[in-house]
């Protein structure tokens, strides 16, 4: 009786999950429609005012239980958030841009995501797969692409539609947008990534044909680290996203030292003796762990394409050379090394501890800063300039022993406090994962101390 009571209330509320995501795609498509026909009836301006209007009012009523059936899926579907926040975005930066643009990302989220939904439910042949944190499924997402293809021909130019090359890069975008959700955050994904690539469309003019096979490696060197743990799920998809704005955004001398950094990282930690400790997690870097190592670089090459400025170049090779240095001292010490000096308690302990110096680590750390420093100045300016090279490679190099001792004072307090406590799982952001922000932030203070100092 009981289980039979269980079944039930199961399949209650799998219904009413399901008819609650039925009234919030019909909103959704309803809203969007009524979007579009306003671009072609009123102005910019006015637009732009019930766009912020609604998304007030989706922002304000979130929590008021009359409109739960709207708002929720489930407990944790932020997805009526994420979509007037979506559609705003990207109408505010596609401001300067021809019409089309915006009515094409606001489409594609108003008919092909209901579409990919509606189709995914089909479950006779259907195959289920997960690759953010929602589910989705291969019905699901060739319904959302052939949508989209529907979306392109009506909306975008024909000049635009009739480039293959294009037509092909915009639709594994758009798929990646939507596969990678975490919580209904493709209702933000979609939109906004659209819009990003119309404005790189619109002001650079790429090789399209060389961006959608940079897209077919990406998703193939994303799917291997993940199934060679290297990385996990959301490490891959961020190493992924990164290499992918390097690679064709940035370009290639912002691609190499990054490349250069990973390959040797993954080289020294499979490799280093110790590599199978208990505080290394067995499915890989996750996605803080190569935010933590990559962010400042990651800054200053947005910066630098910002603004033309050649300190953000500097601030990007340091950074990379100091990361390199402080992953090369890590990985490479035990091998050279079975001791190390604490810094924490100035004795002697096992290889590999937070906050150990030894004399092999520290030759990596000083070969990992000079190669990076070196390399990375001859990639932008052609050159070998000294004075600058042996700054970059003595800030690096000093950003890894701050790094270390960061890593003694400072990481196991951090691992004691409550917030910390809290953050358990694999993909948390982690005390050593803030090290390493403060630790590579410090080579570009080093940097800028030195290069006052000396030149």
């Amino acid at each position: 009786m009981e289980t039979e009571i269980h079944e039930r209330n199961k399949t209650t509320s799998l219904t009413k999950r399901r008819n609650a995501l039925t009234v919030r795609k019909l909103v959704h498509l309803v809203t969007g429609l009524l979007i579009l026909f306003l671009t072609f009836t009123i102005s910019r301006q006015l637009l732009l005012i019930l766009i912020i209007a609604g998304s007030v009012f989706s922002f304000a009523t979130f929590r008021h239980k009359w409109l739960q059936l709207v708002h929720k899926t489930d407990n944790k579907s932020l997805g009526t958030l994420f979509y007037p926040l979506g559609i705003l975005l990207s109408f505010l930066l596609l401001g300067g841009l021809p019409v089309y643009y915006f009515q094409t990302a606001l489409m594609v989220l108003t008919l092909s995501d209901p579409l990919a939904n509606l189709f995914g439910r089909i479950r006779a042949g259907n195959i289920l797969f997960r690759i953010g944190q929602d589910k989705k499924s291969l019905y699901g997402l060739m319904a959302y692409s052939l949508a989209n293809l529907f979306v392109f021909a009506v909306f975008l130019p024909q000049a635009l539609f009739a480039n293959v090359y294009f037509v092909v890069a915009l639709l594994l975008l758009a798929a990646c947008f939507e596969l990678v959700s975490w919580r209904g955050s493709d209702n933000l994904s979609i939109p906004v990534g659209l819009t990003l690539f119309f404005i790189f469309q619109y002001t650079q003019q790429p090789d399209f044909l060389f961006v959608s096979v940079v897209l077919i490696i990406v998703f193939v060197g994303t799917y291997l680290l993940n199934s060679l743990k290297l990385l996990t799920r959301y490490g891959s998809l961020a190493a992924g996203a990164l290499g992918f704005y390097l690679l064709v955004v940035a370009g290639w001398n912002w691609l190499l030292p990054v490349l250069f950094f990973f390959v040797s990282s993954v080289i020294f930690t499979l490799l280093n003796p110790m590599r199978k400790r208990k505080n290394r997690p067995s499915g890989g870097r996750n996605s803080w762990q190569v935010m933590a190592n990559i962010l400042w670089a990651l800054l200053s090459s947005v910066l630098y394409l910002a603004t033309a400025n050649e300190l953000f170049i500097f601030f990007f090779i340091a950074s990379v050379a100091a990361v390199t240095a402080d992953t090369w001292a890590s990985e490479a010490g035990p091998l050279f090394n079975k001791r190390s000096f604490s810094v924490a308690d100035w004795k002697m302990h096992k290889a590999g501890v937070t906050g150990g110096i030894s004399l092999g680590g520290t030759m990596a750390a000083l070969a990992g800063a000079f190669l990076v420093s070196a390399g990375g100045y001859y990639l932008f300016f052609d050159m070998w300039n000294l004075p600058d090279i042996g700054i970059l490679t003595l800030s690096a190099f000093l950003a890894c022993f701050a790094d270390t001792f960061l890593g003694a004072f400072v990481e196991e307090k951090l691992y004691k406090s409550a917030f910390f406590k809290k953050l358990q799982k694999p993909e948390s952001f982690t005390p050593n994962d803030l090290v390493n922000l403060g630790g590579s932030f410090t080579a570009l203070v080093f940097f800028l101390l030195l290069h006052f100092l000396f030149l």
